[in-house]
């Protein structure tokens, strides 16, 4: 049976009233004396006194429990609660006290008709994205952690023909998708098996997708999903952790380069401009605001100087930047 975050109040005493504060997303235990809480985007010191190192430790014990797991032989765990949220721990001897580290699913989701609303999401940025899917071509939505990307990722898919069969492939589901024909494929939580994202991408491919929708892409499933976006799966959407779009392309290219049968860089990066035809930035401002950023359009790769080549959709760049309606970013190569 799976836990939810009011299942946890019991055993964290001092911490009832964040964990039932939906507007808190994130509640890290640092220990006895370092609680900390992300609130509308801003994290801020807890002072919990009645919070204790012997607490932590049984609401450890808790969170293991319907695994299968014991922090005393499995110092690291990964579970996700109830509703979609996740909880992180890690016992010692890989931590000097226990940590754990709860992160709330939203409530709800947002549609890009209130992203737009709110000024997080550029009528542009939709009209291109809708420009893109429709003509069966794909977007990857880069950021850093926290800057919204799942719930952008959540609200384009939207935007995909109704009639139109998708499968979603997540580490922990989050996504939330109002469609009728629709998979929902996770990795996480298969205790005694091992099954990857990589795995699930193949495996999905048998089970005729129209669509495919990555969660996050971190290692070797690149090379699977450049794979599938090239032959025949297009209008699919993934995520990737990146700084800028320029990087997220690069970065989506290294992590193709982690499969066993790797093609030589020039010929991954190729495959990434073939396979993606818009990145969209997805950014969290230092006052805790989630917008996006940026979106570009992907035109080439130049292997002989490294370079992504790219056409801005928003902001429209200055004069100085572009060339024929174009921008040269080099590629970083992030396996050296």
């Amino acid at each position: 049976m799976e836990l939810n975050v009011a299942d946890l109040k019991p055993f964290l005493p001092g911490l009832e009233a964040v964990l039932d504060d939906e507007a808190v997303s994130e509640v890290m235990v640092n220990g006895p004396a370092a609680v900390f809480v992300e609130r509308a985007g801003r994290v801020i010191a807890l002072d919990a006194p009645a919070l204790t190192a012997e607490a932590v430790a049984r609401a450890a014990i808790q969170i293991a429990r319907p695994l299968g797991e014991d922090p005393a032989t499995d110092p690291i765990i990964d579970a996700r609660l109830a509703h979609g949220s996740r909880v992180a721990v890690c016992s010692p001897p890989a931590a000097p006290a226990t940590a754990i580290t709860i992160r709330r699913f939203g409530g709800r989701e947002f549609t890009i008709a209130e992203l737009t609303a709110s000024g997080s999401l550029p009528a542009a940025v939709v009209d291109a994205t809708a420009d893109v899917l429709r003509t069966e071509r794909n977007v990857l939505i880069s950021g850093g952690t926290g800057s919204g990307k799942t719930t952008l990722l959540n609200a384009l898919v939207a935007l995909l023909p109704a009639e139109g069969r998708v499968i979603s492939i997540e580490d922990t589901l989050e996504l939330r998708l109002r469609r009728t024909n629709c998979l929902r494929f996770e990795a996480r939580g298969l205790a005694g098996r091992n099954v990857t994202i990589r795995d699930l991408v193949r495996h999905a491919l048998r089970h005729r997708p129209d669509h495919i929708v990555v969660g996050e892409v971190r290692g070797a499933e690149a090379a699977d999903l450049l794979q599938a976006l090239n032959t025949g799966h297009g209008g699919s959407l993934a995520t990737v952790h990146a700084n800028n779009a320029a990087a997220a392309l690069s970065r989506l290219a290294t992590c193709a380069m982690q499969a066993g049968d790797a093609l030589p860089w020039a010929v991954v990066c190729r495959g990434v401009v073939d396979g993606i035809e818009a990145v969209i930035h997805q950014t969290r401002t230092p006052e805790g605001v989630r917008r996006v950023d940026q979106m570009v359009r992907v035109r080439d790769y130049d292997a002989r100087d490294n370079r992504w080549v790219v056409e801005p959709v928003w902001p429209a760049a200055g004069a100085e930047a572009v060339t024929n309606g174009t921008e040269e970013w080099r590629c970083r190569d992030e396996r050296t």
